[in-house]
């Protein structure tokens, strides 16, 4: 849209200096009816105003894959995969079978398949190294998002088994915001009853286990005796947390 809008403004002062130099009755040759002098007036009308700033390509318009995501980039989830006996690297050779089972059913047809799994391999590299030095710092990541689970349990399934645990203990966890509570946790809907603890809290967190008619059967904040720690029972009907980041059972 933005290319279409300078084309127009170019148009508009090609246009306006054909008449001027119509109307000064010939010498107008070497102005703008010349492709040169056209696309210098491109330019002009395309520089950013001063103090602007262009703006920051979108991922749709770049190709670029979020590292959550477990579709190739620019592809949409319902177009048409690459056969799994045709999955060959461009420049030659063979994926290895865990390779294989990765790109299975996620590469559109006419996307370099390497460029796919180098998605895969990111999470895995990122989980990796955060583990090392972390496991809870890792499973926060995915807990908030900052890693889809989809795309971490796609990765992590194929290309770096040696994490599943990170993937179980996020599963079992839950970000700050409000849920009911229920038998079999929903991510993003409800919590299992448990006892919870918020690894990486910020001094403002809080929270609160609710019962029937709202009465308050756990809160606390940061400063609580204990950390960060909250207890779900059975008989709760909701959870309330701000400012905990995230939630792992334990």
């Amino acid at each position: 849209m933005i290319r279409i809008h300078r084309r127009a403004a170019a148009a508009v002062l090609v246009t306006a200096a054909a008449v001027l130099l119509s109307g000064c009755g010939g010498g107008g040759h070497d102005t703008a009816a010349d492709g040169k002098s056209k696309d210098k007036a491109t330019a002009t009308v395309s520089a950013p105003s001063a103090g602007g700033t262009a703006p920051a390509p979108s991922a749709s318009s770049t190709g670029a894959q979020d590292p959550g995501t477990t579709e190739a980039p620019g592809s949409a989830a319902d177009a048409p995969k690459v056969p799994d006996a045709q999955l060959t690297p461009p420049g030659g050779g063979t994926f290895t079978a865990e390779q294989k089972t990765y790109l299975s059913g996620r590469v559109p047809k006419g996307t370099d398949p390497v460029a796919v799994l180098e998605g895969g391999q990111e999470i895995c590299d990122r989980l990796t190294r955060t583990a090392a030095t972390d496991k809870d710092a890792a499973a926060t990541a995915i807990v908030t998002g900052d890693i889809t689970m989809a795309g971490a349990e796609a990765a992590v399934d194929s290309l770096c088994p040696d994490l599943k645990p990170v993937i179980t203990a996020a599963s079992r966890g839950f970000a700050d915001g409000t849920f009911t509570v229920a038998a079999t946790a929903v991510a993003g809907k409800s919590v299992a009853p448990g006892h919870y603890r918020a690894p990486h809290p910020s001094p403002n967190c809080t929270w609160r286990v609710t019962g029937k008619g709202g009465g308050v059967l756990d809160s606390g904040s940061s400063g609580s005796p204990g950390g960060a720690r909250l207890t779900v029972p059975a008989g709760a009907r909701g959870v309330t947390s701000s400012g905990c980041y995230a939630w792992l059972a334990g």
